[in-house]
């Protein structure tokens, strides 16, 4: 069952390739106060990258497409510690952990799910008894 839904998924048309011009719209779309991750690559410096930036992260993203592959250091996050409110700042039950990924890895995520949304319908990867990812439906 498993490997049919995954031939199902599989063998429906790929996603096209991303254009200079919806890197550079979601590049402008980053918020600029959102902490960086273990890179230490700000919004900011992805907005200001010149054309031949905007072009080299397009060929990665498309890359990325192609290869149905994620590069490992975009998975890489720095985990800091955040103090919960009111609670008693030594003991460790007291700090709740956030995960912070690579601006960068953050960009080929809403690519693609703006592709996924707009290219393809939704039974081209959703199988008929799921119901995830899918806007007004409930999962719960």
């Amino acid at each position: 069952m498993e490997q049919d839904l995954a031939t199902h998924i599989q063998s429906q048309g790929r996603l096209k390739a991303f254009t200079l011009k919806e890197v550079r719209d979601e590049i402008k779309m980053l918020n600029k106060k959102k902490a960086p991750g273990l890179d230490l690559i700000t919004a900011r410096m992805l907005q200001e990258l010149p054309k031949e930036g905007l072009v080299n992260l397009m060929h990665m993203f498309n890359i990325i497409l192609r290869l149905e592959y994620w590069p490992k250091p975009l998975k890489n996050a720095r985990i800091i510690m955040i103090p919960k409110p009111g609670e008693n700042p030594v003991d460790i039950s007291s700090f709740r952990p956030i995960s912070l990924l690579p601006t960068i890895s953050k960009l080929p995520e809403k690519l693609i799910l703006k592709k996924i949304n707009k290219d393809l319908s939704r039974h081209d990867w959703i199988p008929n008894h799921k119901f995830g990812f899918l806007q007004a439906y409930s999962t719960g």
